[in-house]
């Protein structure tokens, strides 16, 4: 399960290999206000927003109600552990059946593995930040059975208090980022990805309107041979499982 934001879009631009995750996902949902803003360019509309600490907490809830155990991967030392205690008050017949910090890092892969398979977790969630979280997904689920698994960022961090969320009404105008900006000047850098990403999905909803054509997609802009194949195979989120976001994307 991938949350794709504008920033996860322009990085997969540039990178071929995360693109194709992406495209391999069964499930997308819609995580920024400009992803939903892109798609509605375009024609398509989406309810709004599905971000992953929404997602994570939904599915701990619906994990607590079904008896199935999570596990919590990633984050700083500690964080997953105390995450693990906000939600387990939250939801007291959730399962936390273990948490790990571990790493992105390929070396510790098979420990974590190890330690998910071993847990008897039916849902990991892994905050390692993305891309991390994503190609940690993609070389790691193969070897869990029985495993849904989903990036999540720095959701960890807020449930377990380290970091707070934005108020509901910037939440519902869509500027969350511009609160984790004041909150994490640090994250200026990235930001800089969400003007180009502006002039991209313009650029893509402008030829549509002006060609008639179906949206390819933002990722297939740059890539298309990548996308081509990914839709060949039957794999582009929205053919091969449920999907919240737009296809195109």
């Amino acid at each position: 399960m991938v949350t794709l934001n504008p920033e996860l879009v322009m990085r997969a631009r540039r990178d071929a290999g995360l693109a194709e995750v992406i495209l391999r996902a069964r499930v997308v949902t819609a995580d920024g206000a400009g992803i939903v803003w892109a798609l509605r360019l375009v024609g398509a509309r989406l309810p709004g927003r599905v971000t992953g600490i929404d997602l994570a907490e939904a599915l701990a809830e619906r994990a607590a109600a079904a008896g199935d155990p999570i596990f919590l991967l990633g984050a700083g030392p500690g964080v997953a552990r105390a995450a693990a205690l906000a939600l387990t008050r939250r939801h007291p017949a959730l399962r936390v059946a273990g948490w790990w910090d571990g790493s992105p890092q390929p070396r510790d892969d098979a420990e974590a593995a190890r330690r998910i398979r071993a847990s008897g977790a039916r849902l990991a969630l892994v905050a390692y930040g993305a891309p991390a979280q994503e190609l940690w997904i993609a070389r790691n689920l193969p070897a869990l059975p029985g495993v849904v698994a989903l990036g999540v960022g720095g959701a960890l961090d807020m449930l377990a208090g380290h970091i707070p969320r934005a108020p509901r009404w910037m939440r519902a105008a869509g500027l969350e980022w511009l609160y984790r900006l004041w909150r994490q000047p640090w994250r200026w850098r990235r930001m800089l990805a969400l003007p180009r990403f502006a002039l991209l999905a313009c650029g893509a909803a402008a030829l549509v309107w002006l060609t008639r054509r179906p949206d390819t997609g933002i990722l297939a802009i740059r890539d298309p041979a990548t996308a081509i194949q990914a839709r060949n195979a039957g794999v582009v989120a929205g053919e091969s499982g449920e999907t919240i976001a737009h296809r195109g994307v």
